[in-house]
């Protein structure tokens, strides 16, 4: 059975609000790889993608984003906006601002090779993925 889009509409309120709570600590405790701000980048660059970071994991529309390279007309970024978004990522990421701007102005990139960058970028400054096999757990 498929679930309508009215379906997922209607969640209720409690879940609501306990998917609100889990976003905002998830946002406190700062990037995790990097996925998320290489998204709200990109939505702040065009109006063409969408991102609901209250929910867990977040979703974007389109739901296949990091499938796409950025000039897909889907995306609609060209070369001429890459360094809008890199200012974009820029600001949410600023400890890898200069490995951010290091990034290509070509918009034929693929977004997931991007946020490949940005997740191995992240872990070089000494911002671990917390839920990397490798993180270290402390007590």
């Amino acid at each position: 059975m498929v679930k309508s889009d009215s379906a997922k509409a209607q969640k209720p309120g409690h879940v609501v609000r306990i998917n609100a709570l889990i976003a905002r600590k998830l946002v406190a405790i700062g990037p995790r790889d990097g996925r998320l701000e290489v998204a709200l980048a990109i939505a702040a660059t065009t109006a063409l993608v969408t991102v609901d970071a209250s929910t867990s994991p977040f979703t974007t529309a389109p739901d296949d984003l990091f499938d796409r390279t950025f000039n897909d007309s889907k995306i609609g970024i060209s070369d001429d906006q890459m360094p809008v978004f890199k200012a974009n990522l820029a600001v949410l990421l600023p400890d890898i601002a200069g490995d951010i701007d290091k990034i290509p102005d070509n918009a034929a990139l693929p977004i997931e090779k991007v946020a490949e960058f940005v997740r191995l970028s992240l872990l070089a400054h000494g911002k671990p993925d917390p839920a990397s096999p490798t993180a270290k757990v402390t007590k």
